[in-house]
């Protein structure tokens, strides 16, 4: 019989001989695992899931030096290859077939300013980023492209992640999602929503998984350039409670040719259309350094991380896509902070054809206008005070949408002690006062714009054609008709229907309809009260006249002749006292 303490000795011995059998169990089963795994994985290289294979499948249509250096991409295409190209910008708004045969690496022009080349900076000394993408049904050649460029372009030691947001695409593209895993290692984290969220609530549910000191949002068709991310984050190191933007360059739809964009202010007008700017005289003097940006374009941004969450992100009202950088912009300047425009960082933007209809949900456009609409009354009434008695006086569909619960929005300004929006205006806005007055002076001529030549038929701003006016047949009251057929000879000496102008392109001929810009130039026009006629141009030498073209209900210019019958116009109304001094202080040759 062994005494207490030898069977203690024993007992304890063979528990832990149990507990080393135990642990090779265990190290044998994992090495299994382990080996299983790497088998399986070499059977998916030799099976097509390898690198090569899965960059096959989204590179074999790339033709070498297409579209380098950002030049316009173009080739000897066939009818059938004319065709396809035509069908993808039907379907997506830009050339999708030609995406897919240009490098997701294609090189870029450092378009930078030459001051911007010589900056240099201590990367160990700024914060670290978390790039926050969303995006619904993107062209897949088109999401390569831009994260290659960040993978490209950006500093490894200031990129903490990428962060992938698929905000409820029609269907998840599981070969594409391993080809990125694969292609940008340990760097893009993927995160699908179930269903659509929106623009706002993908953008946040990204920004909440976020671990880098400093969130970018950046819109999934975009190229970065050589040195854009530096620029954007000095000022947040100076001032945490800074919101920077890049300088948005265009790459062009039809052929991706790389176009320089210029600095400028955003700001939005009284109809809420963002509108841009001329810098002020000394932000010109000293460029490139970073100026102030009243209102942000809103697609590509950065700001720090904690100083986003303590704004509230986005409002959580604000639903799909609109106003969403109107709201944040306006929340960060009148909350504490500012928003600066960085010259030396820039960033290509895909923007899609003019015409194509986009569609931000699989509902109709009366209910996305609805959604947008809400969306406007929001910012209006939590954020522009008195003035948003001007935004109704122009959009007074506004006043009849429900606008949601404001409580939320509404604490999160007076604990913020934000300040009111005549700050904003008296502070940043003092030049766009000038363009777009609180009282606005009266219109040299406004109505119906009927044809002598045809009195049936009057300028109808409905587009027969994309971008296109058109002569439709007069309503009853000439002077109130819709507001397809309303026009207007305003006090900035431009031809207006709602938010459109008439401009003129292509050796001063044809006539388009855009977005006014209160600049004169290609927007230019007059009335001849004595002719009747409707003049194109400021400068007397460049002058021509619009020309109603019956036959096929268009418009057209042409040569000014007082005896041309297509030329000769009649308003609804006319101000013939103002009409009287149009011409005043007008530079004219």
């Amino acid at each position: 019989v062994c005494d207490i303490t030898m069977c203690q000795k024993k007992k304890v011995l063979l528990l832990l001989l149990l507990l080393v059998a135990c642990s090779i169990v265990y190290y044998l089963y994992t090495l299994r695992l382990e080996r299983e795994n790497l088998v399986t994985t070499a059977s998916q290289l030799k099976g097509g899931m390898g690198m090569d294979n899965l960059q096959a499948i989204f590179e074999s249509r790339v033709i070498p030096n297409l579209g380098a250096l950002g030049r316009p991409a173009r080739g000897n295409w066939t009818e059938e290859e004319l065709e396809a190209i035509e069908s993808s910008k039907r379907e997506t708004g830009y050339n999708a077939w030609l995406s897919q045969r240009i490098s997701p690496e294609r090189s870029l022009y450092d378009m930078r300013h030459r001051s911007c080349k010589k900056l240099e900076y201590s990367p160990e000394k700024l914060p670290s980023v978390s790039v926050v993408i969303t995006y619904h049904n993107e062209e897949a050649s088109v999401l390569l492209r831009t994260l290659s460029s960040l993978w490209n372009r950006t500093p490894i030691l200031l990129l903490r992640e990428i962060i992938l947001v698929d905000d409820g695409s029609s269907a998840e593209n599981e070969t594409l999602n391993k080809f990125l895993q694969t292609k940008f290692p340990n760097m893009v984290k993927q995160h699908r929503l179930n269903s659509q969220e929106g623009l706002m609530r993908a953008r946040v549910s990204g920004a909440k998984l976020a671990k880098g000191d400093v969130l970018i949002f950046l819109d999934s068709h975009v190229e970065v350039t050589q040195g854009w991310l530096e620029p954007l984050l000095e000022p947040i190191l100076e001032n945490n409670r800074t919101c920077t933007t890049p300088i948005i360059d265009t790459i062009d739809y039809d052929n991706f040719a790389y176009r320089r964009g210029k600095p400028s202010r955003g700001f939005f007008d009284w109809e809420f259309n963002y509108v841009q700017l001329p810098l002020l005289k000394e932000e010109a003097l000293a460029m490139p350094a970073p100026h102030e940006n009243p209102i942000m374009n809103g697609g590509i941004f950065a700001i720090d991380r904690q100083w986003f969450f303590e704004l509230g992100g986005y409002d959580k009202g604000l639903k799909i896509w609109g106003a969403e950088q109107f709201e944040l912009s306006l929340k960060i300047w009148l909350c504490g902070g500012r928003i600066l425009e960085a010259p030396c960082s820039r960033v290509g933007h895909l923007y899609r054809d003019g015409k194509f209809q986009v569609h931000y949900t699989q509902k109709d456009k009366a209910y996305e206008k609805k959604v947008i609409s809400r969306n406007f009354r929001r910012v209006a009434e939590v954020w522009l005070d008195g003035y948003k008695d001007k935004i109704y006086a122009n959009m007074p569909h506004l006043t009849v949408i429900q606008s949601g619960n404001l409580a939320q929005q509404k604490e999160l300004k007076k604990r913020l002690q934000c300040k009111p929006y005549k700050w904003f205006l008296n502070t940043l806005g003092k030049d766009f006062l000038n363009l777009y007055p609180l009282i606005d002076p009266e219109d040299y001529a406004f109505g119906e714009l009927q044809s002598e030549l045809a009195p049936k038929l009057c300028l109808d701003r409905t587009e027969a054609q994309p971008g296109l006016p058109q002569l439709s047949p007069c309503g009853t009251d000439s002077m109130y008709p819709n507001s397809e057929l309303k026009w207007t000879l305003s006090n900035y000496r431009d031809l207006r229907s709602g938010p459109q102008c008439l401009e003129v392109r292509n050796n001063n001929v044809d006539v388009h309809i855009y977005q006014c810009h209160r600049q004169k130039g290609n927007q230019f026009w007059s009335f001849n009260a004595s002719t009747h006629q409707v003049t194109f141009g400021q400068m007397t030498n460049t002058r021509r006249c619009l020309e109603a073209q019956p036959e096929t209900n268009s418009v057209t210019t042409g040569e000014c002749d007082a005896k041309n019958q297509k030329q000769r116009w009649k308003f609804g109304y006319k101000n013939n006292q103002r009409l009287k001094h149009f011409w005043d202080n007008i530079k004219t040759h």
